[in-house]
Order: C-alpha cells, then structure tokens, then sequence
C-alpha cells in the first residue's frame, strides 16, 4: 500500500513494523480510516483541499520514544514535507498527495481491464459495472471512463456492499452464479510420440523401443474460458505406455500464461492420482479423463474404458479461481 510506504519513508520501516506487532488494533484503525477515506479521491474542493486522518496517539508516542523525534520533525526531513501535516491525533494531507497513493492502483485496473476486453469473450461487453468500496471514488470512475470512452460505466449506490450482499446470496444460493472465467489453463502432464521438428531433444525418452516425449501439456481448459458449475469442462483419453504397466498416474497442473505451454516446465502442480488398469492390449486398457469445476474444487473423473471402473481425483483451486461463498469473506 502506497500510504504504508510513505510512513515508511517517514518513520523508518522497522518502526512501522514494531508499531504494527505491538499495537496491532490501532494499526488497524489507522488504515481503516485511510481506506473510508479513499472514496473522498477526485471530488474538487477548493475550500477544503486536505484530507484529515485520525493518528493513534500512540503512534507519534512510539516514534517518539523509538526514534527520538517527533512526527513534524521526521516529516520535514522527508520528501513529504509541505505534504504531511501532523496536530495531536491528526494528521492532514494535501490533496494530490492523497491521491497519488491510489493512481498506482487506478492504472492497474484499468489495465486489467483493457487485457480482459482482449477476450472475443467480453468484446461486445458495453457496459462496466463497478463494485466495491474503491468504486465510490471519483479518482477511479474518472480514470475508468476516460479509459473506456464507449462503456456506460453504472455505480450502484452502496457499491461497497454490493460484494457482500452477492456473497451472502451466493451463500444462500450456490446456483447464484452458474458459470465464471477460468483465471488459468489447466492440464495433464503426459507423454507423446516424439517429433523431432516439434520437440526438444532433451524431452526424448525410449520405452520399449518407442521413442516419447515427456513432460508434454496437455491441455484441458484454456484460460479464459467459461467454467459452467458442475459440469464437465473437457473429456481426453489416454493410454498405458506398455503391457506391463499396471496402473497409469496422472499429474494435474495449471500455468497462468495466456499462451498455452508446450510443457509442464514452469507449470504448478495441484495434484496427482492414479488409476489402476486391466491387463490385455493397449486399445482396450485406455483411460478417460473428465475435469469438472465446482466452487472451489476440480474434480478429474478418470474411467477404463474397458472395466467402466471410476477413479476420481478432487483438488483444491488456486485462491483466485475459487468462488467465494460468504463465510470465506475477510
């Protein structure tokens, strides 16, 4: 946070971070503050271009005791001062100094924005909606509707609740939200014949005389795509490399590259399972490979084909793929 650095700056950060383990409660209150009033960011007022702050009192005791000085002083020794204005359990802050702590923030946005409208997804999308409590700042609607000229940009009232309220219905009702975008590309680490004008040599491994190349992705989900709750998002069907392989493991990974990766190389992992498989010649011994999405799981279905025998594999989603449900707001 642009604020937290600027008492760094200020105070030194081991200050912040001593002040922070030992008066955790009015650290809290200090940035809680900070965060109610954000949303003040953009609107003009020329007889009042100061924001104002309340500073726990042991604050500037702290700093005072651990460093010597006081808050003024330390100020006016910083690039913040003429910025920073402190007075007993206040402190005032010009006003585009308040607000350069947020246009980090607001160009990020506005750039997440403009990659997801790169999607053929969302690209007759003509209308943003925003949400949250940042969303009732000026400084963020003005940045985005200078960015999006041909969007309706709509801010509800009480935008800061409206995550809340739609968690709490979600919670009530998971069918709330049938379908999401996948944040990244999911897939099986596996192995193919190898192709000398596809693959590195490196990747090249001989079983029983066939030449292979390992550590291939196979993709099942791209990211981007629509994930529909609960149903199955990709079917693939694999096989036992030789006859005497007993059981064929499978290793699920997820990359958040926007192109998909020849190899696992730079993927994570989230999970393995394996699935035992008959004797007999390799096309009756092959193994199908369902993933499906659930709120906060994948599940991979992996069936013989020949027995009809069902293994199945759940796995946790990374965080920022979860939906979350209302008991998991922080």
């Amino acid at each position: 946070m642009a604020f937290q650095r600027a008492l760094e700056e200020i105070v030194t950060k081991k200050m912040v971070e001593d002040y922070c383990q030992k008066y955790t409660g009015d650290y809290i209150e200090l940035l809680r503050d900070f965060e109610i009033k954000k949303r003040k960011c953009g609107i003009r007022n020329d007889s009042n271009p100061m924001i104002t702050l309340k500073v726990p009192v042991t604050f500037a005791d702290e700093c005072e005791n651990t460093l010597g000085k006081d808050l003024t002083t330390l100020t006016n020794q910083s690039r913040f001062s003429n910025h920073f204005f402190w007075k007993s359990d206040k402190v005032r802050i010009d006003l585009p100094t308040f607000e350069g702590f947020f246009q980090p923030a607001c160009d990020k946005i506005v750039k997440h924005i403009s990659e997801l409208f790169k999607s053929p997804n969302v690209k007759s999308v003509k209308k943003i909606l925003m949400v949250g409590g940042f969303s009732e700042s000026r400084l963020l609607q003005d940045a985005i509707r200078k960015a999006f000229p041909d969007c309706q940009v709509i801010v509800p009232q009480e935008a800061g609740l409206a995550v809340l309220r739609g968690a709490v219905v979600f919670g009530y009702n998971p069918k709330a939200i049938e379908s999401r975008f996948a944040q990244y590309s999911y897939g099986i680490g596996t192995n193919v014949e190898f192709d000398p004008n596809k693959h590195r040599e490196s990747k090249k491994k001989v079983i029983d005389g066939k030449e292979y190349c390992t550590d291939v992705f196979d993709r099942h989900v791209k990211k981007r795509e629509e994930l529909i709750t609960g149903e199955i998002q990709s079917r693939e069907s694999y096989s036992p490399l030789t006859q005497q392989q007993k059981q064929v493991g499978f290793k699920i990974y997820h990359t958040k590259d926007d192109e998909t990766p020849l190899y696992i190389d730079g993927c994570e992992n989230i999970g393995s399972f394996s699935v035992p498989v008959p004797k007999g010649e390799e096309k009756d011994r092959s193994v199908t490979v369902e993933l499906s999405f659930g709120d906060t799981e994948l599940t991979a279905k992996a069936t013989v084909v020949k027995t009809g025998d069902i293994t199945l594999g759940v796995f946790d989603l990374p965080e920022d793929e979860k939906v979350k449900k209302y008991y998991q707001l922080s």
